[in-house]
């Protein structure tokens, strides 16, 4: 009596499957507690970018405010008062509750927003809090 081989019940994985921890807007560490600066990066113009860099002891506080249309995510930043707005930031809110997110990255303006990717960033401001 021959054995079959016993398939798995679990769906395995696509092979191709898009990689969620970074894309255009920027990258969570797959790691938590890895990451002890967040740098976020602001469009100056078309062609500059501006970076900010926060180590993560001056976070206070974050607040995402998700919806239907844009979402909102602020953070007390040391004196800073850091607004992103977009979509799929409650993922950016989760990564920050685990210090795994590293970087927070703006799209040029007038680019459409990527529906392929679940998270989209359309404007970071910073003013002081």
């Amino acid at each position: 009596m021959s054995l079959k081989p016993k398939k798995s019940h679990i769906p395995s994985e696509p092979v191709n499957r898009k990689d969620e921890l970074r894309g255009p807007w920027g990258r969570i560490n797959p790691e938590p507690q890895s990451v002890i600066t967040l740098r976020l990066c602001k469009k100056a113009s078309p062609s500059t970018e501006e970076t900010h860099s926060y180590p993560y002891r001056v976070l206070s506080s974050w607040n995402w405010l998700g919806g239907v249309g844009e979402e909102e995510l602020k953070i007390e930043a040391s004196s800073d008062l850091v607004t992103i707005k977009g979509r799929g930031l409650g993922r950016l809110a989760e990564a920050l509750d685990l210090n795994a997110l590293e970087i927070v990255s703006e799209e040029p303006a007038g680019k459409p927003a990527d529906l392929e990717n679940p998270i989209w960033v359309s404007s970071i401001t910073i003013s002081q809090s």
